[in-house]
């Protein structure tokens, strides 16, 4: 990779539409490859300034060639000669307004000097996600102790097997939330989990997804952006663990019906994440013991019946 000279560097909050002369100082702290039938195969990359503040970045089909071998997840790299358009769309991996894309004379050199560490400006609370305070559009980062988690469970979407992994965490006001895992990231914790019983388990998510049905938040996986860090050697993690209650809480590895509550969000956030919603002609035509309870919408009623709603 060349070796980039000295010249002015913006920063990523600096970065505008059409002021395509920019030059960047980054490291790219997620890449992945992408397919979709509108573009085709892409490389997609989040990158981060030595403010901290990322952007998503897009090399299209036709470059991948080019760039291929000079773009490595974790490496510092210098950038000029890009273009920046709008973000849009649903979970964005920044909440920037824009993104970067690059031209066949998109300049990417070595960037000398870059820090290890940046600073971190994306973990959200677990009490913005459970309060419904936060934009949906926009993956956000977690770090929490993982004090339950479930069984590996193999789930059949769009007539393919997905593992899924059902994990509690909690943050250092004693909160708890859930998090769904799914594929390769299911495995993961589920097998680093069961491995460190006896150890308490800092769990770092970066770029998740926040879930929300009938006012229930949560939180989950991506299928290719999001990035776990078990028990990672990150400068804030020891002040974290400092953090948490003095309480001596041991991880466990149950049903989730007997996990314990932490909130009455959590309650109503379990209901609807561990539940799988079938109709009432899926209910007839199923073989498994469903149990006796139906989530109902009335849509007419007869007399003084006032409720929308009915639980059986």
């Amino acid at each position: 990779m060349v070796r980039a000279k000295k010249n002015i560097v913006s920063y990523v909050r600096e970065l505008k539409p059409r002021k395509d002369t920019s030059r960047i100082e980054v490291r790219i702290v997620r890449l992945w490859r992408n397919y979709n039938k509108e573009s085709g195969n892409t490389i997609e990359m989040v990158v981060v300034d030595k403010e901290g503040t990322r952007i998503h970045a897009s090399v299209g089909e036709q470059l991948i060639k080019k760039f291929d071998d000079k773009l490595r997840e974790g490496d510092a790299i210098v950038l000029q000669l890009f273009k920046v358009y709008d973000a849009t769309g649903e979970y964005r991996t920044t909440p920037h307004p824009y993104k970067i894309g690059f031209f066949h004379t998109t300049f990417v050199g070595i960037a000398d000097d870059f820090p290890t560490a940046v600073p971190e400006k994306y973990f959200a609370d677990f009490s913005d996600i459970l309060g419904g305070n936060l934009d949906h559009s926009c993956l956000v980062d977690v770090v929490g102790q993982i004090v339950n988690f479930g069984s590996l469970e193999n789930k059949i979407i769009k007539g393919k097997d997905n593992m899924r992994l059902l994990v509690e965490l909690r943050d250092p006001n004693n909160v708890k939330m859930m998090c769904t895992m799914w594929g390769c990231y299911a495995e993961q914790v589920y097998n680093y989990s069961r491995s460190n019983m006896s150890t308490m388990i800092i769990c770092v998510i970066r770029f998740c997804s926040v879930k929300e049905w009938k006012s229930a938040y949560s939180i989950s996986s991506g299928y290719n952006s999001t990035h776990i860090l078990l028990n990672p050697t990150l400068d804030f993690i020891e002040e974290f663990k400092a953090s948490l209650p003095d309480d001596s809480l041991s991880l466990t590895n149950n049903d989730s019906s007997q996990w314990s509550v932490g909130t009455a969000t959590s309650i109503r956030a379990r209901f609807f994440v561990l539940n799988e919603r079938l109709t009432i002609g899926e209910i007839i035509d199923s073989s498994v013991d469903l149990g006796r309870l139906v989530f109902v919408k009335i849509n007419e009623y007869l007399g003084d019946l006032m409720c929308t709603t009915a639980y059986y």
